[in-house]
């Protein structure tokens, strides 16, 4: 049977209205509403101080910091650090962040409140020595109210404690502190409430989008008052469609106003084509603003089917997806909007088309990007409730020692609530997952949990199907717990991953997307002949990948590292994985694990800070699996060839090249002479046994027997120089965007040295400073503080931040025998 279309006219709760860095001393402006950004001049200190909370308390001697900001990425990284390997070997602690501010007479009408998008974890928060409250979940955002505690025209302090010391309190890295962006929210006493707009599409047609706009209005005035709503929408240039208000009412505390407006000629939401109109909420007292709220609007409808998958706008198509956890590599856990968006433009660029916010509430940021750049999300509440594992020894203790199941009964639905009613006016999000391998789906009392669940979410937002990801599905489904979901999500453990085909037959009406599929390993540069599996005999078995040689080519490699052919894995390569996912109709698409290396979870312990299971490395450079997915997720004519020309003491020795391509035929030549041309058909890699010989590999893409494209590797020589290409030549002087410089190691002759792992120095100056380094080594103990960094198979990178003036940045690199080399750019106030 097939799925009743899940229809939305999303509204993005993205409210730009303020200037982010002007002060809190400034006024409201002319729409009764002010955002500022408090990011800028906190205090910090590690360490825990009864006193700190208070106004007067001596905190000259912290450091001055700005947030986002994650102490735990500065190190020091040790094997003996509580955390263990799932933590990256992290230090945890406990931290404190005072921030001095003044307001000025003017606001003692107004209602101001703090907004915090994320503080890892057990924040406690004051101002001027007044408790506000406790959040233990470090991935939830929330807010306090300030007003009753201000003093206005004189000095305010804001005091925030945040206690990660009890680890490990998740399965990865997490970070420490306030590591996403504060706000200050100012509004007059009639306002709309916190997340209180919320829109739905009732239909879509060629002439028309049916809205309903409910939003709620808050009386903080002490006395009933009279007020209207007027709603606006303008398209992308900025033109006004539609307007509509409502009659005058009375209001004695909170009201919820709801309208029906008809939008002609609606230009739908994709992947594609991410077209977003803008939502103008306005309050009215009299003939006066007293509070205006914009959101973006994207207009498009959605189905999952049991027996076609997906559909999106009338259009049958997979979820393109990639799991990624909330880190920044290098920058650990604090949240840089650039860097976020860089990472999201190289998905794009693979053809990726849906995020899994793996395993928790993502950043606004991170939704506002795929709204406006075109992903479709699965926003994740949970990676653990109460439960342990049937199999363990424990019960009651959830997955990690001091997780969110310490925290479940009383913040649960408190915790999904928020997540709902700040994410569900995003046209990206087309799934709510309340966990990941949860333990409790092997009880029938976690099918009662489930059900729960599901109904806080359906009352917050009726509107978009519920999933979870499901580990060892053949305990779910016993439970009922997988068959009681709008979508069952089907992640690799367990077997899971090679259960679609008899599900579907068991359970006809059920709708399977795979969540977590597949575990893969490879590191940059790194290659071998013989097939890896991470254990020999794992639950539900493997689909094995055959060796691409009797004997190993390439000798061996650290237990660190795993091979880039597609042949290392825990049960399933990433060939086959998709496969099954492109030729299952009723498969909805596919989640693949990961789509960036993340700090955490690595598998052999110390020094290892982190795993191989991404496609594209912490730097951002991609690995050879990134171009599998692009020749099957993208139609503009590409082809890879793999591995690297640079095999010295090989000669005369076979290696297998192997090739993706979204092309119809590859021919493939070495110095010149052809070695043969292939048909791709239905396969999805083509493979040619080279004799090596130095000298250059060129493989040529071909449709209707006419070269459409071509991949071109040489054998180098000996490093001889540094390469430094910045991935912008202007940056915003507002003290948060950064440039990303790539460096390459060079020949004499301007070719890439694959091998390369000269120790690189930097210096920057002007009007940036170093931000991070990273190089993508998974065993490297180099830190990602500082102005040096060794290159890992001929690459790193240095993240510049600007500072708050505009000028220019000079950043030179040199390396003892390879010289030294300078590139420029600019930061103006944009």
């Amino acid at each position: 049977m097939k799925s009743k279309p899940f229809l939305f006219g999303i509204l993005m709760m993205a409210f730009w209205l303020s200037i982010f860095n002007c002060e809190a001393s400034e006024p409201l402006d002319d729409t009764g509403r002010q955002k500022v950004k408090f990011d800028f001049d906190w205090k910090f200190s590690k360490g825990d101080f009864p006193f700190a909370s208070g106004q007067i308390f001596d905190d000259s001697s912290w450091e001055d910091i700005d947030v986002p900001h994650d102490w735990s990425i500065a190190g020091p990284f040790s094997k003996d650090n509580p955390v263990g390997n799932v933590g990256a070997f992290a230090p945890g602690g406990i931290g404190w962040y005072r921030k001095e501010f003044t307001l000025p007479q003017s606001d003692s009408e107004s209602m101001i409140n703090i907004e915090f998008g994320g503080i890892y974890m057990n924040s406690e928060v004051w101002i001027n020595g007044h408790y506000l409250g406790k959040r233990p979940y470090g991935y939830i955002s929330f807010s306090y109210d300030l007003t009753p505690y201000l003093k206005f025209g004189e000095k305010n302090m804001l005091a925030v404690r945040v206690d990660n010391s009890k680890e490990p309190s998740a399965r990865w890295y997490t970070g420490s502190g306030i590591y996403r962006h504060v706000y200050l929210i100012k509004t007059n006493k009639t306002h709309v409430a916190r997340h209180g707009v919320f829109a739905t599409t009732e239909k879509i047609t060629d002439d028309a989008a049916s809205l309903k706009i409910k939003t709620v209005i808050q009386n903080d005035l002490g006395r009933p008052g009279e007020f209207s709503v007027v709603h606006e929408i303008f398209d992308a240039e900025n033109k006004l469609v539609v307007q509509i208000a409502s009659p005058k009412t009375e209001i004695a505390d909170e009201k919820e106003d709801i309208r029906e407006v008809q939008l002609p000629k609606p230009n739908l939401w994709s992947p594609d084509s991410p077209y977003l109109y803008v939502l103008k909420t306005k309050i009215k007292v009299g003939n006066q603003i007293v509070d205006e709220v914009s959101t973006n609007i994207g207009i498009r409808e959605f189905s999952f089917s049991s027996e076609n998958g997906f559909s999106l706008n009338g259009v049958n198509m997979k979820l393109q997806g990639v799991n990624n956890h909330s880190d920044l590599g290098a920058l650990g856990a604090a949240l840089n909007d650039r860097v976020l968006e860089r990472r999201l433009e190289i998905l794009k660029e693979m053809g990726c088309n849906a995020i899994r916010t793996a395993h928790n509430p993502p950043s606004e940021v991170l939704l506002d990007l795929c709204d406006k750049m075109g992903f479709m999300v699965m926003d994740e509440a949970f990676d653990e409730w109460k439960e342990s594992w049937p199999f363990g020894n424990k019960k009651n203790e959830g997955k990690v020692e001091y997780g969110y199941h310490l925290y479940f009964d009383e913040w649960a639905e408190t915790d999904l609530r928020e997540l709902i009613t700040r994410d569900r006016n995003h046209p990206s999000v087309i799934l709510w997952s309340v966990g990941n391998e949860i333990p409790d789906a092997c009880f029938e009392i976690g099918a009662e949990r489930l059900k729960r669940l599901m109904e806080v979410v359906r009352e917050e937002d009726p509107t978009r199907p519920i999933t979870s990801g499901i580990t060892h599905m053949h305990l779910a489904n016993e439970s009922g717990y997988a068959s009681l979901l709008d979508v069952t999500g089907y992640n690799g453990g367990g077997g899971s991953a090679f259960m679609y085909e008899q599900d579907h037959e068991t359970y006809p009406n059920r709708k399977l997307v795979a969540t977590e599929v597949l575990h893969s390993f490879q590191t940059r540069g790194i290659y071998q002949s013989q097939s890896w599996y991470r254990d020999k005999n794992p639950l539900g078995g493997v689909m094995e990948v055959p060796n691409l040689a009797e004997e190993e080519v390439f000798g061996e490699i650290s237990k660190y590292y795993s091979s880039s052919y597609d042949n290392s894995m825990v049960r399933i390569s990433a060939r086959d994985s998709w496969r099954r996912t492109r030729d299952f109709p009723y498969m909805a698409g596919e989640f693949r694990w990961t789509g960036f290396d993340y700090l955490g979870e690595s598998m052999f312990g110390w020094p290892a800070r982190l795993w191989n299971f991404g496609i594209i490395d912490m730097c951002g450079f991609p690995k050879d699996t990134y171009y599998f997915y692009q020749s099957q997720w993208t139609e503009e004519p590409m082809v890879h060839i793999l591995p690297h020309w640079n095999w010295e003491g090989k000669e005369g020795v076979e290696i297998p090249v192997v090739a993706y391509s979204n092309c119809e035929s590859v021919e493939l030549f070495l110095d010149g002479k052809s070695l043969g041309e292939q048909v791709m058909a239905n396969s999805m890699d083509l493979v040619w046994y080279v004799p090596y010989q130095a000298g250059t590999l060129t493989a040529k893409g071909k449709n209707k027997g006419m070269i459409v494209t071509e991949k071109t590797i040489k054998t180098a020589g000996s490093a001889s120089k540094i390469e430094l290409l910045a991935d912008r030549k202007v940056i915003n002087a507002d003290g948060q965007d950064v440039v990303h410089i790539e460096v390459n190691i060079l020949d004499q002759d301007n070719n890439f040295v694959p091998t390369a792992s000269n120790k690189i120095n930097f210096k920057v100056s002007g009007e940036a400073t170093i931000l991070a380094v990273d190089n993508g080594d998974p065993k490297s103990e180099e830190s990602f503080v500082g102005n040096t960094r060794s290159a890992f198979n001929g690459k790193s990178i240095l993240i510049l931040k600007a500072t708050k003036e505009a000028g220019d940045i000079s950043i030179s690199a040199e390396s003892e025998g390879l010289g030294s080399v300078q590139i420029n750019v600019k930061s103006a106030k944009l």
